[in-house]
């Protein structure tokens, strides 16, 4: 699939390939992609969850559509990632989830690249929700939310073990 391309950004499809890459370590994805990797992607979360989407993707190859790597154009680095949860395929519906390293936080690359996976989500006929979920004490990623057209939806908060966790909502799909 084409890479989703911003200003500053590729946002390239999380292939079967590269997941598996991923877990072998960096230097494989890096061969994998032909891009650099920063030495603080993935994150420890998104790491242990790959497992599970290596296995999800073996049996839903289609699936890797959802999910992209994100590229900073100018070094050639890949500085994040953001992607669906779900099955958008069945349900129509999409939770978004992203994550950047932090020496690139605070460049608002996250919210160029959320824009443009939007962009994208919205040319899908198949996509009628889009949403996602935050930490009420993670203002970055609120700010980001907000800044790309999310509207927080009052009273469907959660708390889990790491505290409130926030619903959002795109109003204009």
């Amino acid at each position: 699939m084409k890479p989703l391309e911003t200003k500053r950004l590729l946002l390239i499809e999380y292939t079967f390939e590269m997941i598996e890459a991923t877990i072998k370590g960096i230097s494989e994805l890096e061969k994998v992609t032909g891009y650099d990797v920063s030495e603080d992607w993935p994150g420890i979360d998104f790491f242990f969850y790959l497992p599970y989407v290596l296995e999800n993707v073996k049996n839903k190859p289609e699936m890797t559509k959802w999910t992209r790597l994100v590229v900073l154009k100018e070094e050639g680095i890949v500085i994040g990632e953001i992607g669906g949860q779900g099955n958008p395929d069945e349900t129509g519906e999409i939770e978004l989830g992203y994550s950047i390293v932090t020496d690139y936080q605070g460049h608002g690359y996250m919210k160029e690249a959320l824009s443009g996976m939007i962009e994208w989500l919205l040319k899908q006929k198949k996509i009628k929700r889009i949403f996602a979920r935050s930490f009420e004490q993670n203002t970055a990623s609120i700010q980001v939310l907000k800044g790309t057209g999310f509207i927080y939806q009052e009273g469907h908060d959660e708390m889990q073990l790491g505290g409130k966790i926030t619903l959002w909502e795109l109003e204009n799909k």
